[in-house]
Formats: structure tokens, sequence, C-alpha cells
């Protein structure tokens, strides 16, 4: 993923499936989130949907479940792009997601070249993953200008579903509480240079949070645009019943 693009465009994933993958792809999505957090993903259709993104020139970037080095290590090893670290907690989580990514003495992450990434032998060096964390929790919120510092981060995002449940408005998008912590995340990632992404719905938010300046921009997920098409298509026959 070009980490010096203005502005990048996704998609979260929780249908494995390398014909979506694939559809998504040539609509000229930037990455796709392949959730093994939430998604119904193992390793086998993981690697269909990393073969995919690659093969449409689109990023994958897998939503591991935690901080488990040998899922981080299996996932980059298949060749996905990328890696989002959900539920961290506090500036010692958000290290050790940045630490995962590298290999020794510098980081946690083992080396094998005979895997995918590496083309099973053929290759003796890959791009470096791209960090992705999601701020999700009140305790990652009050350590963020710590964690801020972290040069490994290539990208924060704002986890809001989850900080809606954490505020006691689970849900609740538009409550005034939500809106404020998004708002002091994505300040005080400006201020600190570091790009953030969040997820929107529609042409209003995206201009709403493009002003703000956030640059990483997540078209919700494909399970709910899948209904929302059809819920589209049958309303007007149904109301005409």
């Amino acid at each position: 993923m070009n980490i010096n693009k203005n502005e990048l465009h996704g998609i979260w994933r929780i249908i494995p499936s390398s014909t979506i993958t694939e559809i998504i792809g040539n609509s000229g999505f930037d990455f796709q989130f392949l959730d093994c957090e939430h998604g119904s993903y193992d390793y086998a259709t993981l690697a269909n949907d990393i073969r995919a993104c690659e093969l449409t020139n689109c990023n994958s970037i897998v939503r591991v479940s935690g901080l488990n080095k040998v899922e981080v290590q299996r996932c980059l090893d298949l060749g996905a792009k990328g890696i989002v670290f959900p539920q961290l907690c506090n500036f010692d989580d958000f290290k050790t997601a940045t630490m995962l990514l590298d290999y020794a003495p510098v980081g946690l992450r083992g080396y094998n070249p005979f895997v995918r990434a590496f083309g099973y032998g053929n290759s003796k060096s890959v791009s470096k993953p791209i960090c992705i964390t999601i701020i999700e929790t009140l305790d990652a919120v009050n350590d963020l200008d710590k964690i801020l510092t972290l040069k490994g981060i290539d990208y924060i995002y704002v986890g809001s579903y989850d900080l809606s449940a954490q505020l006691g408005c689970v849900g609740q998008m538009d409550n005034p509480k939500l809106i404020s912590i998004i708002d002091l995340i994505i300040e005080k990632c400006n201020l600190a240079s570091k790009p953030v992404g969040v997820m929107i719905n529609n042409k209003s938010q995206y201009d709403n949070y493009k002003l703000k300046g956030v640059t990483m921009f997540v078209h919700s997920v494909e399970s709910y645009n899948i209904q929302h098409l059809f819920d589209n298509i049958i309303i007007p026959y149904k109301k005409k019943q």
C-alpha cells in the first residue's frame, strides 16, 4: 500500500470469497481489510483472498484476532501486505503490535524464506508490512499521546463501534459522546502527523471527515453493502403488494 498516497479507500471483509475479492478489487479500491477477528476466514480462504487482491492490484490487509505472534506471522507468510491490530489497550500493547511485524533483533517476527510471501524460496526480500492499529478502547484513548510516538505505526484507525460500546451508547453513531471522542482522536493524530482512518457510509460523512484531516476511508462492510443493495432492489416491489 502506498502510504504516501494522499487518500486511500477500502472496505471491511467478513465473507471469505475470492470472487467477491476480485470484484471489489476490480472496482478500484486501494485495500481490503480481511477480517479474522469477526469474519469467518481460515488460513485456506485467507490465502485465496490474498491471491485475488494481488490479481487486481488491491492491497490485502488482515485484521488478526489480537497480539498472537504465530497468527500474525502466518498471515504475513501468506503474503498479506499489512496487519490491522484490534483490542489494544495501552502503550505496551501498541508497541508489541509494531514488534510483531519486524524480524529480530528489532522485532518478534520469525523468518522463513520458503513461504508464499518469499516466493517459496525464490525471493530474498519482501516489503515491510503496513501496521494499522485500532483505537477502540477508552484506555487506548487515554494513552494516545504516548502511542502516537511509536514510529512503527503507519495508520491509526478509529474503532467507532467498540468505542460506542465502551461509552455506553452501543451502535449510536451520532451520540455526542462518541463524536467528541472520534474528533479528539483525529485531532491528536493530525497534530502528530499520523495518518488516520474511519468508516463512512455516505458522501456526507466522507466530506465531513476529509475536512477534519482523515485520509483513510473504509466504505462500510461488504455484508452490509450486499444486504443494502438487495433491500433496495426488493423493497419497491414489496410495497406494491
